[in-house]
Formats: structure tokens, C-alpha cells, sequence
């Protein structure tokens, strides 16, 4: 079947360092469990990254729909009369020959198989998402619309969702998904167009932000051995 990727980015007013690594394991787990729970986590692989300032999602290989699949629907007791089993058939869109016999606990039951056909990852997104977002949990939370406004760890001030290269449209709070993210607080855009997570991570690259973690801390250790060079000191 074919397959997406997605970007889920939610950019947010700073977070306290020590709740990070927490939140995006949680954010990343709530991912996949949302998408197992819709029958779409196959083969599956999330990314996951974050700065002071964003959460990033990255996963690779959505399928573009959910598998068709069957589901029994038992129908009125044998026992009930033609009238019950003609109005079970129409209500199933068959013929009254086409229903099976099921023996159960209760007794002798008409039933029908029918096909549910799968629906479209795009439409599923839009409805699991934000829910996905909200749920991340933190030591503790805010509002910043009012008190039956939405709660997280600060406001969030920008969404970026982009399935198959397109924006997976929602809101949180009024605020609308995109395809923009936002550099460097001072010396960066805020309006940074993506489509992916390279170009996602080269952008943020350009307007002075690393998003990889690992990256980031090589910089800081770099600069470090720079000031000390030449010095008594040494740094641990």
C-alpha cells in the first residue's frame, strides 16, 4: 500500500530543560498508539526531536488509508419471524437468502458480514491529532485563552502538520496548522516553509537553530574547548 510521511511540529513559549526528554518519549508513544489504535502503525517509524522552544514528530511510512476490513453484525433471534429477518436484510442492503445462521449464547441468530471499507489517513489525522497534542503530559500546565481554553506546559503559538507534502488542516485554540516554522527568536524568520524533516532541519539550520539535540551539545563542547584553549583550565 502506499505510504506518507509526517511532520508534526508544535512550537511553544520556552519549556523548563528538565521536562523535555519526558514530554517528547510521551508526545512520540501517544503517536503511535493513536495510530495503532486506527490500524495504520505497520511498519511505522517516528523520529522524534525538540529545542527549548519546539517538539518535532517525524513519521515515516503512513499508509494512505486504512486496510478495508469485515465486521459481523448479528441481527435479529431466528426464532424472531420473517418480518424481524426482511428488515435486518434491508437495513443491510441484501437479500433475506444472503443472511447466515450463528448459533450463541442467547440462542440462533441471523448475522451478515459486511466490508467496512478503510478511510483515508488524511481525514483520520485531522481528527486524532489534536487530541494527540493535548494529551502530551507535563508536571504541570497552563491555559492562555481563558479557563475552558486548552491546558500545556505554555501557550503554543505555532502548528506545522504536513502528511504527503500537504498540511493536514486543524486548530488548537484558533490557531491554525501550517507549513511555517520559526527560526531563532532574535536573529531568525518566522516564516521558515517546510515540507519535510530535512527541510525542516536545514531551515531552522539557517536562521540559528540546531534541532538536532546531539548537534547542539557538540556545538556547546566545541565552543567550550575554544575558550579554554591555551588556558589552565579544563573543562569535564
Amino acid at each position: 500500500m502506499k505510504t506518507h510521511d509526517l511532520l508534526l511540529g508544535v512550537g511553544i513559549e520556552e519549556i523548563p530543560d528538565w521536562m523535555i526528554a519526558g514530554a517528547l518519549e510521551d508526545f512520540r508513544r501517544r503517536l503511535l498508539d493513536a495510530l495503532e489504535k486506527l490500524q495504520l502503525q505497520q511498519g511505522v517509524e517516528v523520529e522524534a526531536h525538540a529545542t527549548p522552544r519546539r517538539l518535532v514528530l517525524f513519521a515515516r511510512n503512513i499508509p494512505v488509508k486504512q486496510a478495508d476490513a469485515k465486521e459481523a453484525v448479528t441481527g435479529p433471534p431466528v426464532a424472531a419471524g420473517p418480518g424481524a429477518t426482511q428488515g435486518f436484510a434491508r437495513k443491510m442492503g441484501v437479500e433475506p437468502e444472503q443472511l447466515k445462521k450463528v448459533q450463541t449464547p442467547k440462542g440462533e441468530y441471523y448475522s451478515y458480514t459486511r466490508k467496512v471499507k478503510g478511510r483515508l489517513t488524511r481525514e483520520l489525522l485531522r481528527e486524532m491529532l489534536p487530541a494527540v497534542i493535548l494529551g502530551i503530559t507535563w508536571p504541570k500546565t497552563m491555559t492562555w485563552t481563558g479557563r475552558s481554553g486548552p491546558r500545556f506546559i505554555r501557550p503554543i503559538r505555532r502548528l506545522v502538520a504536513i502528511y504527503g507534502g500537504r498540511v493536514v488542516p486543524f486548530a488548537i485554540a484558533g490557531l491554525k496548522t501550517c507549513n511555517l516554522a520559526t527560526g531563532h527568536r532574535r536573529l531568525g524568520s518566522d516564516r521558515i516553509r517546510v515540507s519535510d524533516l530535512e527541510s525542516l532541519r536545514e531551515g531552522l539550520r539557517q536562521n540559528f537553530v540546531l534541532l538536532d539535540a546531539a548537534e547542539r551539545r557538540g556545538r556547546i563542547e566545541q565552543g567550550i574547548a575554544q575558550l579554554l584553549s591555551g588556558t589552565s583550565l579544563r573543562w569535564r
